[in-house]
């Protein structure tokens, strides 16, 4: 058995094939495998969330697969691997509710992953690039530079497009193509957008803050919340990325349309903020003090720049007093407070995507086992599939999740 990719989800799926006595050979295009995983939660690698969050995950597949895939091997009991088999102690962050090692060391993480399946028997063949798959009688031949590579099963963990100096290319993908399987047009998701410079937020580049964010993907209605940061560029920070997608998997969602349309098109694209807990009503009130500062009150709830920032775009001057503010100015001041359209023009890419988005429709392949409808003997898991969830070790849960259940599949009888 011949497994693609030494990353999370081709590490696990190699350790589970091999644990049940399978001849398993990884191979990996990288000097070592497993680089997303070291770069992960700034280099500490935030193994798993602490809370299962499968309504947070996105796909255009039919979402009750994805939900069962997730479910196929539930967070407890992948705690219990890492802390068990690979000797890990994981450690909760409250604020976040993500699951780090003790050590705080994302090397650790990956260490113990290539060490754990050479002690159950995988051979790890790295610095090779598996450049075509082609089904033969029997099983498969892996093409790579250096020859041909013959296996009866092969599992396909190579990973999406996101973060390419760690190795990923899309390989894997034009592979999955090749053998007639129906994909979801992928996108790159959770990561930072671009601002229009025109906007003036150049100068609030560094400002950080909890801001809500709201938008529309189609019919369906996102929202997320947390840290949000100013960048020279645009918009970062979890709340950002967790809603990116929004914007990057139709980039061009308004081209060929007019009119009505295409500002319809656009609104499905747009992306409000709410600059703090308060509301509506909850500003009013506050704007209702007999004479107060109206900058000395927004800088008590947002940063200052940023409320300086607010207020010269709603039109307020500087020192206006509460007793002075006029209706015009109140009314439009709380609709920046509250539900702020973020200039967005683009995003990062790739380049700094946490993931990727759409890939291998989930239904091409059965949900049990991740064998592909296409081709028996073939078995995909990993980014490379149409599903990924928001920050927070989500989609590691996603990678170990479904490596473990192609794994144990590959080894049951034909």
């Amino acid at each position: 058995m011949a497994v693609v990719g030494a990353g999370a989800a081709g590490l696990v799926a190699a350790i589970f094939a091999a644990s049940q006595g399978a001849d398993v050979l990884l191979i990996e295009r990288t000097a070592d495998g497993g680089r997303k995983i070291l770069i992960s939660g700034g280099g500490r690698c935030n193994v798993l969330p602490s809370v299962p969050a499968p309504e947070r995950f996105v796909t255009d597949s039919p979402a009750h697969l994805m939900r069962g895939m997730l479910k196929s091997w539930p967070l407890h009991e992948q705690r219990a691997f890492f802390e068990r088999d690979l000797g890990i102690p994981l450690a909760l962050e409250e604020a976040s509710g993500k699951l780090f090692p003790q050590s705080n060391r994302a090397r650790d993480v990956r260490d113990g992953l290539v060490a754990l399946a050479r002690d159950r028997g995988v051979r790890l063949q790295f610095d090779t690039l598996v450049t075509g798959i082609v089904a033969s009688a029997p099983g498969f031949t892996l093409r790579t530079p250096a020859g041909e590579i013959t296996a009866m099963r092969v599992i396909l963990a190579t990973g999406g497009l996101s973060v390419p100096a760690t190795g990923s290319d899309g390989t894997g993908l034009r592979i999955a193509e090749t053998f007639g399987h129906r994909m979801v047009e992928t996108y790159p998701a959770l990561t930072p957008l671009l601002g229009n410079p025109a906007a003036g937020h150049t100068a609030l580049a560094g400002v950080s803050l909890n801001a809500r964010l709201r938008a529309k993907s189609g019919r369906r209605a996102v929202e997320t919340s947390g840290g949000f940061l100013f960048t020279h560029r645009g918009y970062s920070g979890p709340s950002v990325l967790d809603i990116s997608h929004v914007v990057t998997r139709h980039p061009d969602v308004a081209s060929g349309f007019s009119g009505a349309e295409a500002s319809a098109k656009a609104a499905s694209r747009t992306i409000r903020a709410q600059w703090s807990p308060l509301g509506v009503r909850e500003w009013t009130a506050r704007f209702d003090a007999p004479s107060a500062s109206v900058a000395s009150l927004l800088g008590r709830h947002v940063p200052a720049r940023l409320a300086e920032q607010l207020m010269t775009e709603a039109g307020v001057p500087a020192d206006r007093r509460t007793s002075s503010l006029r209706r015009s100015e109140r009314t439009a001041l709380i609709d920046k407070l509250t539900s702020y359209e973020l200039p967005v023009i683009g995003d990062e890419g790739y380049k700094k995507a946490e993931v990727t988005g759409g890939g291998v429709a989930l239904d091409a392949i059965n949900q049990r086992t991740l064998e592909s409808k296409r081709c028996p003997g073939l078995y995909l898991c990993g980014e490379i599939l149409d599903a990924f969830g928001p920050i927070g070790g989500h989609n590691f849960a996603w990678a170990w999740a479904t490596g473990r259940a192609a794994g144990l599949a590959a080894t049951e009888p034909s």
